[in-house]
């Protein structure tokens, strides 16, 4: 049963727990139908090292696993990842590996400086533990080891990997730590400076209980399509969310998907081996909610999970269907999967059925991908400096299409065991997507709808807030997707291979608003009735005019009003050398200005970056928004200015900087 509230306090230690949700009643029907399970945490605070916990002999002692490493295996996978052929046509039994990182462990003696140390703590019954601290934190965390008690019995200390916080506004922290059904707790963290980080904390999740748990993943594999080679010929059985027991009211909105696969990640998790068949929905629960209420994400991290029996579970939102981005990996989420095996594999070794289920889902993606599963792929490490990569923020990496987290983050993970059997998972996957070709033939996307021009209005200066974008209508599809990337004027534009979803309509055409100062690339893709994507096709690409309120307008301006002018108003002045300003323009290739013209007008000169760059003339022919067009020789980023030349009168109603994707 699940334990009532209660509070423990040690010199080291403040132990918290939050409730939310109630069991799920158990029913008696044959097969029982899936209901979402909300879980319930306590939290463990870690303020320094408990002085009773650091007399006993076991506090330091060596974590579970890694004295049992075969060195020499992982130096052999290191040396041929090293020889293999630099190129995306790498042959069997080699990969490629970036230049510095090997696929090998970590040194685990000696990691840091003892920082916190818990008592032993009793907590409520968990599955899924795991240790968070503030994102940013001046500390650097050398090492997290926890042991917990199960069935009475306490079990050796074991390293979880960590990262920091792939989420914006996350938590740093660890990898889950599954159990069995632990009710005790011990965390001991090492830093460089022997100060533990801000926020340490380890949270336990009991993450209820249903019926439907027994029956989890005996579902019968996916039916043919009627169109072939759609890429979900072989996608295996999997548990979705709903069939596990997702509790969405913990997830938020994640509309960022990726454009396309460019490696995929295997991961574990940590702590026991020997959970049963049914409890794995359970723990796939906990390490959501884990995830969602202790690490602060929007969802799981993981796109997959598989657990011990070969049963594949479904991770983030949409990862059956389409190709969310995902926190696999810090600094190469983007472009990326990650299939997190279920267990330790520092400290046993994978069973035939877990390689499997890993093998279905990379060889699945790798079909629909048309992913070489002995190739290599080109990643830009687009973390933030101090985080848990091998490489520097920018920096590119030539990896193994199918590899280990640890190949480019510090960390362990996915165990010496499990790392030590990539060749055979890329063997697998090869072999099965041949078979899959060889069947049904390359897979094909329904085809990217034909889409209509944009107006003057619309591009390359999106005039007015809301416009109607349109395309033809695409066979079979029945609900087109909107995508998008966007930057703020004073914003680098993206370079993240992203969009994120916008809305999705049944028929061809789409208000879109942008936010003014702001550049948009808008696509569309085509669905139909079985969720499948089509290819994106771009809708438009444009830049939204500045509005006043981003101006820095100088003395001698006033408001004048007028409905035919833009957005029925103008800023007038006489006086010579008078501006009006836009600072921190990023990326600016031309800056374009609607004002009134007519006879007696005056002059205005364009300045970008502190040099004049053009000079626009308002004497012409009378009109209530003339467009003038400046080009920026260079793309050097800057403020942009106006300044009139002399004392004839200028009206400006008007700015917008044109950016390029």
């Amino acid at each position: 049963m699940r334990s009532t509230v209660r509070y423990v306090t040690t010199p080291a230690l403040v132990l918290v727990l939050t409730t939310a949700g109630v069991i799920a009643p158990v029913t008696s029907l044959p097969t029982p139908q899936a209901v979402a399970v909300p879980p319930e945490l306590d939290r463990v605070k870690l303020t320094g090292i408990d002085p009773a916990a650091r007399r006993d002999p076991s506090a330091l002692a060596e974590t579970a696993g890694h004295a049992e490493a075969d060195k020499a295996d992982e130096a052999r996978d290191a040396d041929e990842a090293n020889k293999a052929d630099d190129t995306d046509q790498a042959p069997p039994g080699g990969t490629t590996s970036t230049d510095d990182a090997e696929e090998a462990d970590d040194d685990h003696t000696a990691p840091g400086r003892l920082a916190a140390l818990s008592a032993r703590t009793e907590t409520l019954t968990f599955l899924v533990a795991g240790a968070t601290w503030d994102a940013g934190t001046a500390e650097q965390v050398r090492e997290v080891a926890l042991r917990v008690r199960e069935h009475d019995t306490w079990g050796a200390w074991q390293d979880v990997g960590f990262d920091d916080a792939d989420e914006v506004g996350g938590r740093a922290g660890t990898e889950p730590f599954v159990s069995t059904g632990a009710d005790a707790v011990q965390a001991r963290v090492r830093t460089a400076s022997g100060r533990p980080p801000s926020g340490l904390r380890v949270d336990v999740v009991d993450p209820g209980r249903a019926a439907a748990d027994a029956t989890a993943g005996a579902a019968a594999g996916p039916a043919a399509t009627a169109n072939a080679a759609t890429g979900y010929e072989i996608r295996p059985a999997t548990v979705s969310r709903s069939a596990w027991g997702a509790d969405e009211s913990l997830s938020s909105p994640w509309p960022e998907v990726s454009g396309d696969l460019e490696a995929m990640y295997v991961h574990h998790t940590a702590g026991t081996n020997s959970y049963s068949r049914g409890q794995s929905a359970a723990i796939v629960r906990g390490i959501y909610a884990y995830h969602t209420r202790s690490r602060d994400w929007p969802d799981i991290g993981y796109q997959f999970l598989v657990d011990r029996f070969g049963t594949v579970f479904q991770g983030r939102t949409g990862a059956v269907h389409d190709n969310p981005v995902g926190a696999q990996a810090g600094g190469f989420n983007t472009g990326t999967i990650g299939v997190s095996a279920m267990g330790s594999y520092d400290t046993a070794r994978p069973s035939s059925a877990l390689i499997t289920g890993i093998t279905r889902v990379l060889a699945w993606k790798a079909y629909q991908y048309r992913v070489n599963p002995w190739g290599t792929a080109t990643l830009t490490d687009r973390g933030v400096a101090g985080d848990t990569s091998r490489t520097s923020p920018g920096q590119q990496v030539r990896v193994p299409r199918i590899l280990g987290h640890r190949h480019t983050n510090n960390t362990a993970c996915p165990g010496t065991y499990l790392n030590q059997r990539l060749n055979d998972i890329r063997r697998a996957v090869d072999s099965r997507v041949d078979s899959a070709v060889a069947r049904y033939g390359k897979p094909t996307m329904r085809r990217a709808p034909v889409v209509h021009a944009p107006t003057r209005l619309q591009a390359p200066v999106q005039w007015s807030a809301k416009q109607r974008y349109s395309w033809d209508r695409v066979p079979g599809a029945n609900r087109y997707q909107i995508l998008a990337r966007t930057a703020r004027y004073s914003s680098d534009m993206p370079t993240k291979p992203y969009r994120y979803t916008v809305r999705t309509v049944t028929g061809t055409s789409a208000v879109l608003e942008t936010e003014p100062g702001r550049s948009a690339w808008y696509a569309v893709r085509a669905l139909d009735g079985n969720h499948h994507r089509g290819q994106m096709r771009t809708l438009v690409r444009t830049s939204r005019s500045t509005i006043p309120a981003q101006w820095e307008i100088g003395s001698g301006w006033r408001k004048v009003t007028d409905p035919g002018y833009h957005a029925g108003y103008a800023y007038r002045t006489a006086r010579d050398g008078a501006r009006i300003k836009i600072g921190g323009v990023r990326q600016a290739s031309q800056v374009r200005v609607v004002a009134p013209t007519g006879p007696g007008y005056g002059r205005v000169r364009v300045i970008h970056a502190g040099s004049s760059v053009g000079v626009i003339d308002l004497s012409g022919a009378s009109s209530d928004h003339t467009v003038f067009t400046v080009h920026l020789a260079s793309r050097r980023s800057g403020g942009v200015a106006l300044e009139t030349i002399g004392s004839r009168e200028v009206r400006v109603s008007g700015i917008a900087l044109v950016r390029d994707f």
